[in-house]
């Protein structure tokens, strides 16, 4: 732990790194769970974590079997670098290109496997929080993401920074000085080869676009980002609240269906709103999320009314009768 002498970078951290930790809940907390991949985000977290948190902590590390082996390669030095912290380190090998659903991108796979297993592991060792090692920059990756395809106020958050018991310690800092700490503290990490190569939009974004943005437009680009992430969210949260007591009004019972909403349930009521009510929906069954172009489309049919059926994801469709909208297995919309 750092004693009286810290100095003035590591006392700046400690006083940003608690006052996410008071927002977000946790800081009190008696036991968290970090998600570690050995990159500099997620040893940034487990390293403020240890001097800064009180409570348990144990570490969490997915071996994906990828790179022609070179994750196996992170998943041993997340294991060293535990041992050496004295921290509870659990590692779970999965070869995720095998363990794709219909459907999936190995991202979506990927990101599937790790909340699991993140989940599994806190609920089997009691443990509060999970945290993920997200910082400044993934938050605003994440927002140009949601823009170039097609987003509403929702998708200009970003990424919440508390969504159940998963918080992001780090999101208010920036990728470049979280490295900095730890090159002042002499810690070493990994660097995945992966995120210099421009194969993913993301990579793109992150390698090409925020920096021309930086060079080019603003500087402090991430700083504006980060405050149209915070204005959405508050709008975000006020039309989650509507929409979950107009969806408790709207929604009947079906025995077949895995929703279901009365006939007239969308009478009277505006695009917005029943664009809200859709996106909801989904979440509660956890579909993947429409971009804005099928949004509108879906909020169409929803006005115009008569039979239509909509393909939502790979084995899920949104029909209307003439009793009303369901959300069914695709057997199920051949039957009706």
């Amino acid at each position: 732990m750092y004693g009286e002498g810290m100095d003035r970078q590591t006392a700046d951290f400690r006083k940003k790194f608690e006052a996410a930790g008071k927002r977000q809940g946790w800081l009190q907390s008696g036991s968290i769970l970090a998600a570690v991949s050995g990159g500099g985000d997620s040893v940034a977290l487990l390293c403020l974590l240890k001097n800064f948190y009180n409570g348990k902590i144990a570490a969490a590390h997915i071996d994906h079997c990828t790179r022609n082996g070179a994750s196996h390669r992170d998943a041993d030095f997340v294991r060293e670098f535990c041992e050496k912290w004295d921290i509870s380190c659990f590692v779970k090998e999965i070869d995720v290109e095998k363990e794709k659903m219909t459907g999936e991108s190995f991202e979506m796979a990927a990101r599937r496997i790790r909340y699991e297993y993140f989940d599994e592991l806190a609920a089997a060792e009691d443990i509060d929080f999970i945290a993920l090692g997200h910082s400044l920059d993934d938050l605003v990756e994440t927002q140009l993401l949601n823009l170039f395809r097609g987003t509403g106020i929702d998708g200009l958050r970003g990424m919440p920074e508390v969504r159940g018991r998963i918080v992001r310690p780090v999101i208010d800092f920036r990728r470049d000085e979280l490295r900095k700490f730890l090159s002042a503290q002499g810690i070493s990490w990994c660097e995945d080869e992966t995120n210099a190569e421009n194969v993913y939009k993301r990579n793109k974004i992150r390698n090409d676009l925020i920096p021309w943005i930086k060079e080019n437009i603003n500087a402090n680009f991430e700083i504006s980002m980060a405050a149209l992430a915070r204005q959405a969210a508050e709008l975000s949260a006020g039309r989650s609240a509507r929409a979950e007591m107009q969806l408790a009004d709207i929604s009947c019972e079906n025995g077949t269906a895995l929703a279901s909403w009365r006939k007239n349930a969308v009478k009277g009521l505006s695009d917005s709103d029943i664009s809200e009510l859709f996106r909801l929906q989904g979440k509660i069954l956890g579909l993947p999320v429409l971009d804005r172009k099928r949004t509108e489309e879906l909020v169409r049919l929803a006005k115009a009314g008569g039979r239509w059926r909509f393909q939502w994801a790979a084995d899920i469709e949104v029909c209307r009768t003439a009793e009303g909208i369901f959300w069914l297995h695709r057997a199920d919309a051949e039957r009706i």
